[in-house]
């Protein structure tokens, strides 16, 4: 039995797609936060188990006869590290074998990105927990992209705060592929830690001329101060907390935390993963 936590996000939905294509007959459960959350995956023949980070109650009897668990990292800024913790020994208790987690590129406690020292902080704390474990260090969403670009088309500006470093985008969707081929032969995977990226780094005057290119609309990029970024994610009526989070990121990538590029995502996809430009296509093409 494998479970999947987080699995009504888009990489843990898109991960038990990949499971049931590779092997129909994969025995997942899903925990969801409600069973109207867990409905479709429901329909596709997976087990669903109610619970969140949260309730430790709920995370033990969603682990019971679990060999391998996908721990999708929380989204939750406020008390992540311990959501994390509660799942691992609710793992512990049940004895699962094997946990597959989600972190964050080139983890390290001295990263700009505040979630970035939580997820350190759980990796480390997986590998003193005893079970076996595979760390997927993820690079950053190229699917969020779009959301810092924002109305650049109509406006023909970026604003943004990472400066004229590199960055590595890489597809949430092969992302997912990578989880389901790790958790379908965890064996191979044990005891390993891998950096999860693209085939390439751009910056964003970079990303700008892409843009550009395919919409056929002039667009450049202005670089602005972080206080700058978190002030107007504020203003556009989001929690300071997020706004603070959000300008981590920017200042992360600033300081050449996603200037990086590894070939272990083409290795476990067995193809070279979709390059940043074929990926801006799919979202700006007419």
């Amino acid at each position: 039995m494998i479970l999947i936590t987080g699995a009504n996000g888009h990489l843990g939905s898109t991960t038990i797609e990949f499971l049931l294509k590779k092997n129909p007959d994969t025995k997942i459960r899903a925990l969801v936060r409600s069973e109207e959350k867990g409905a479709n995956l429901k329909a596709s023949g997976v087990e669903i188990a109610v619970g969140d980070y949260l309730n430790y109650d709920s995370l033990v009897q969603a682990t019971k006869g679990v060999k391998t668990l996908l721990l999708i990292s929380s989204s939750s800024p406020k008390n992540r590290y311990q959501q994390h913790i509660n799942v691992i020994k609710a793992a512990n208790e049940n004895k699962i074998e094997h946990i597959v987690y989600t972190s964050v590129l080139k983890a390290n406690p001295g990263s700009k990105f505040t979630a970035g020292i939580d997820h350190y902080k759980t990796e480390e704390y997986i590998k003193n927990s005893g079970i076996d474990y595979t760390i997927m260090r993820n690079t950053y969403y190229a699917d969020f992209l779009p959301d810092i670009i924002g109305n650049a088309v109509e406006s023909g500006v970026i604003y943004y705060s990472a400066g004229n470093t590199k960055i590595n985008f890489a597809s949430r969707i092969e992302m997912a592929e990578a989880n389901a081929v790790v958790l379908s032969g965890s064996n191979t995977h044990k005891n390993k830690t891998y950096e999860i990226t693209s085939g390439s780094v751009y910056n964003f005057d970079k990303i700008a001329s892409m843009v550009s290119e395919i919409t056929g609309k002039e667009i450049k990029y202005v670089d602005l101060p972080v206080e700058t970024l978190k002030e107007n994610i504020v203003k556009m009526g989001m929690p300071k907390e997020v706004a603070e989070l959000m300008g981590s990121i920017a200042e992360s990538m600033k300081a050449g935390e996603f200037d990086f590029v590894d070939p272990t995502l083409e290795k476990l996809i067995v193809r070279k993963p979709t390059d940043l430009k074929d990926f801006l296509k799919t979202v700006y093409s007419k």
